[in-house]
């Protein structure tokens, strides 16, 4: 899938506007930081220049089995502050494991 094998790196989608903002997703194939061994970090950033309060759902569902785990990364129950110009994200360290997330890979893409 031609991805990252170095923790910390991203691979990010095309920027794109909900609500009137810009965001953008970060996928980090190898983990961030604080990501155990194994696992895949996912995170949203907001590209606008301005702080902004949401709340977010990524989820990850496989492309044809519908019996298979479904991967959630959210904020259900509580607004949190995305800062501006991708100064702070939102999102979940320990997403997913790798494999999982490559077995999910839909023609190379999610």
């Amino acid at each position: 899938a031609g991805l990252p094998t170095t923790r910390n790196v991203a691979v990010t989608s095309p920027e794109f506007s909900c609500f009137g903002h810009k965001w953008m997703v970060a996928i980090y194939p190898v983990g961030k930081r604080q990501s155990e061994e194994g696992h895949v970090a996912v995170f949203l950033y907001n590209q606008s220049p301005e702080n902004i309060q949401a709340r977010y759902s990524i989820i990850l569902k496989h492309p044809t089995d519908k019996t298979k785990r479904s991967f959630r990364a959210n904020s259900v129950l509580s607004m949190v502050l995305f800062g501006a110009e991708r100064k702070g994200g939102n999102g979940k360290h320990n997403f997913a494991e790798r494999e999982t997330v490559l077995e999910y890979l839909n023609n190379g893409t999610l």
